[in-house]
């Protein structure tokens, strides 16, 4: 596989064709295996075919967007060190961010490939390991399990990293919120990618109850959606009240200021726009997300019920 960390995408083409192939390969591999053929003729077929489809969808799925998280971390960075006037210091922390990502390759390989024999052992297929079919979808499981992994540990650390960036090296503390906003954005976008990408788990049940085994593991991503996405997001979001009220009360001594030298200035006209404006501001500031930003909030709520509720509908005519 190819993964691009925290590189520009100049051949757009590159960043949908390698999980597009892989996604076409894992497919002809199951379909030669017997797992994707049809008609389903019993629930251990239904079982693997549902087990095939989902993994594959959801292994191209997390590549790619592991690689626009990659292209998100890497905006905001440039645009964090460009504000901070340090934008030379982009290739030591694009470094940085490189070695955090072996480091969770490692880790991500290692439950890749500890996670298929849990779910052989648990599922009781370690008698039908001998079927092509099954051992085929436990091997291509692990590129599943991998990038799942992979890019759950990615969505947080950059968060982190980015937030701890702006929060420690810009001491102005409008320039600070400013950078904060552009932090929550980048989380907020990889959030709803990842709620859309959890919205495709119920392929794995479609016609067939939900065995205990992926109750279980669905508990837990939920766990870790709520953990690793929405807790960065929380910690930013509450960084950017405290640096909101530092701003206000900055505005607010500024306003005091210029209250009282209008009423020893001449000059009242200009003093009455810049008092308008920083009440202006404070109101904003009170205002820590914003419409657009609490309206795409809402949406990360609606993926995974609307997919439920569609493949429902699509089993009432199975």
């Amino acid at each position: 596989m190819k993964f691009s960390a925290y590189e520009s995408n100049r051949n757009v083409v590159s960043v949908w064709a390698y999980p597009l192939f892989l996604v076409l390969i894992l497919l002809l591999i199951h379909n030669w295996t017997g797992a994707l053929t049809w008609p389903i003729l019993d629930a251990d077929h239904q079982r693997d075919f549902n087990t095939a489809l989902g993994t594959t969808m959801l292994s191209g799925f997390f590549w790619l967007t592991i690689r626009n998280v990659h292209k998100n971390a890497a905006s905001t960075l440039i645009a964090a060190l460009l504000s901070l006037e340090k934008l030379s210091k982009f290739n030591h922390h694009r470094r940085v961010l490189g070695r955090q990502f072996a480091k969770h390759l490692m880790w991500s390989t290692s439950i890749g490939v500890i996670m298929p024999v849990v779910y052989l052992l648990s599922e009781g297929l370690v008698t039908r390991i001998d079927e092509p079919e099954v051992l085929v979808i436990a091997l291509t499981s692990i590129p599943f399990w991998l990038l799942l992994t992979l890019f759950i540990l990615q969505v947080f650390s950059n968060t982190h990293y980015l937030q701890q960036l702006a929060s420690t090296e810009e001491p102005d503390s409008s320039k600070e919120l400013n950078l904060l906003r552009e932090v929550f954005d980048m989380a907020l976008s990889n959030t709803l990618i990842a709620v859309c990408g959890f919205a495709l788990t119920p392929i794995f049940w479609i016609n067939k109850p939900v065995p205990v085994f992926d109750i279980g593991v669905l508990t837990v991503y939920a766990i870790f959606i709520s953990t690793y996405l929405f807790l960065p997001m929380i910690i930013v979001a509450k960084r950017m009240r405290t640096v909101s009220n530092i701003v206000m009360k900055e505005q607010e001594s500024e306003l005091t200021h210029l209250i009282r030298q209008q009423v020893s200035c001449d000059v009242k006209l200009s003093l009455s726009k810049k008092i308008e404006s920083i009440e202006t501001n404070k109101e904003t500031l009170r205002r820590i997300l914003s419409k657009t930003q609490k309206l795409r909030l809402l949406i990360c709520m609606m993926p995974l019920p609307a997919s439920w509720f569609f493949f429902l509908f699509v089993e009432s005519f199975y």
